[in-house]
């Protein structure tokens, strides 16, 4: 069994992209993941058969690859940090593009606890019906950007 703790950023990026795949083709193949992460088909397997190992994902040479119940919890939970730390790096005025590279970076570094407290926050800002307090802070950004 895998320690969520043994787990390392290219595996969780692995994970990710299977999660991605499955959820468009109902699969991944080690040539689609290949072309996702931009590495050639056997950089993937050694990744691949870790993940086996460690019984987040379905693995045999030459078949679709699928995540195992463990390892799909995993990444929805991975997916779901990126979507939020997107969505946070966006409300306060960080461009699109810099907000999903960045959240890609914080996924993997965040604790759970932040993860936590950054969700609430999230979530009762989506939820609050008096957005004065993002217009004033959009007002207090423009006079402190360069």
């Amino acid at each position: 069994m895998c320690d969520l703790r043994e787990l390392t950023r290219a595996m969780e990026e692995y994970l990710e992209i299977i999660y991605a795949l499955e959820n468009v083709h109902g699969e991944a193949s080690v040539t689609a993941i290949a072309e996702s992460k931009g590495v050639r088909a056997p950089s993937v397997t050694h990744v691949l058969k870790r993940l086996s190992d460690s019984e987040l994902i379905l693995y045999e040479p030459y078949k679709a690859v699928h995540l195992t119940e463990k390892g799909r919890k995993i990444a929805a939970r991975l997916d779901r940090t990126h979507k939020i730390l997107r969505w946070f790096f966006t409300l306060i005025g960080v461009t699109p593009d810099v907000a999903d590279a960045d959240a890609c970076e914080f996924e993997h570094i965040a604790t759970s606890e932040t993860i936590e407290k950054l969700t609430q926050f999230v979530e009762w800002v989506k939820s609050t019906e008096d957005p004065k307090w993002l217009e004033r802070f959009r007002e207090f950004q423009k006079g402190t950007d360069n």
